[in-house]
């Protein structure tokens, strides 16, 4: 309102010091004319008073009528600077209280959302800027409010994770404790595999986070691809032999700048991964081809395959497309994410998809450069 009342202020000030001083011009000009102050100071001593004509008209009499009409313009101009600023004040109050309302409105809902109303919503009705700051603040509540649930629902999973492999353990140093189980090679393996299992599942899970926080660097350099996809290949053959699964490559030459422990950490989940799912007496197909300015490694099972609508959810923390599988055969729920999370820091990408013949197929994508490396990464 105070912006908008001396906006209109200072326009009519100008306008009227502009007017006066035209029209003080313009008269003064018409009064100095030829016929008027000129002649009416010579017709006395030419003539004397004509008719229609005061005693005294000459220079003076032109000055006063001059200085009458310069305050008549000043008067007027005020009288419509003060009308012209009521109006203003006026709009301008009007305009402050309609815009006012909708703030004070946001203002309230702001400060409810601080105090822990996560479910209040500001109205976003009406075109102006205001509503377009209340889209703003729902769009950022509903994002913190997803946020948050995918925290709670990772808290919850986490629990979930460390409770068998601690429940298991108690339950054996419960059972030497009270001499109900024997202190043999066997039980100590057993309580070593569960320690393991969970080194390993706070390992992947401080990964992802130090990755999501753009802390796990990279070491770049030039890596041979295929010797790299061969070794893993040939290392998860045994482990993939003790389940009667055959594991295939079917690699072409690519030599790219990556990490190449990060790299081989990929190769590792996606293989241990399509091994678990992978049925006896079937096999797993590694490829690794050049699509353009890529490199593209696939990982095929023989198993059952993802279905349509679990294909993106599967590269979340520790989702499961069989809910029915235990940790020891599905895995931390881990493996995927961190591929994912892998792959684009090395600036690919990663994707799960059903062969037409049966089974699943994750698909890593590397862009090369044009000395056939990986193009600049993420640090």
């Amino acid at each position: 309102m105070i912006a908008v009342t001396l906006v209109a202020l200072a326009a009519v000030t100008v306008t009227a010091l502009l007017s006066v001083q035209a029209a003080t011009q313009r008269v003064g000009r018409l009064l100095d004319a030829p016929g008027t102050t000129q002649d009416a100071g010579r017709a006395p001593a030419a003539r004397g008073p004509g008719p229609g004509m005061a005693a005294g008209a000459g220079p003076a009499f032109a000055d006063a009528r001059r200085a009458t009409l310069r305050r008549d313009l000043w008067r007027a101009n005020l009288q419509s600077a003060g009308i012209a600023l009521l109006v203003a004040a006026a709009v301008g109050m009007a305009l402050a209280a309609r815009l006012a309302r909708p703030l004070r409105a946001l203002t309230l809902t702001a400060n409810r959302y601080a105090a822990g109303e996560r479910a209040v919503r500001a109205n976003e009705a009406g075109r102006d800027e205001v509503s377009e700051v209340a889209h703003a603040f729902n769009r950022m509540a509903d994002n913190l409010r997803r946020e948050e649930e995918q925290q709670q629902r990772l808290i919850a999973d986490i629990a979930h994770e460390l409770r068998t492999p601690l429940t298991v353990l108690k339950g054996e140093l419960e059972a030497l404790e009270d001499g109900l189980l024997e202190a043999e090679p066997a039980t100590y393996r057993r309580l070593g595999e569960e320690v393991t299992l969970l080194e390993r599942l706070v390992q992947d899970l401080r990964l992802l986070t130090q990755a999501e926080s753009g802390e796990l660097p990279l070491r770049l350099r030039r890596v041979d691809l295929t010797a790299l996809v061969r070794e893993a290949s040939a290392s998860f053959a045994s482990h993939a032999r003790r389940r009667d699964v055959t594991v295939v490559p079917d690699l072409v030459p690519v030599v790219l700048e990556g990490d190449p422990d990060r790299l081989r950490q990929v190769l590792a989940n996606l293989l241990e991964n399509a091994v678990r799912h992978a049925p006896q007496g079937s096999r797993v197909d590694v490829g690794l081809q050049r699509d353009g300015g890529c490199a593209v490694l696939t990982v095929r099972d023989r198993g059952e395959g993802i279905p349509e609508e679990e294909r993106e959810r599967v590269f979340q923390r520790f989702y499961r497309v069989d809910r029915a599988r235990s940790r020891a055969t599905g895995g931390s729920g881990l493996g995927l994410a961190i591929v994912r999370t892998l792959a684009e820091l090395h600036g690919g990408s990663v994707a799960a998809a059903s062969h037409p013949g049966g089974g699943a197929v994750l698909t890593v994508r590397l862009p090369l450069d044009d000395e056939g490396g990986v193009a600049q990464s993420r640090t």
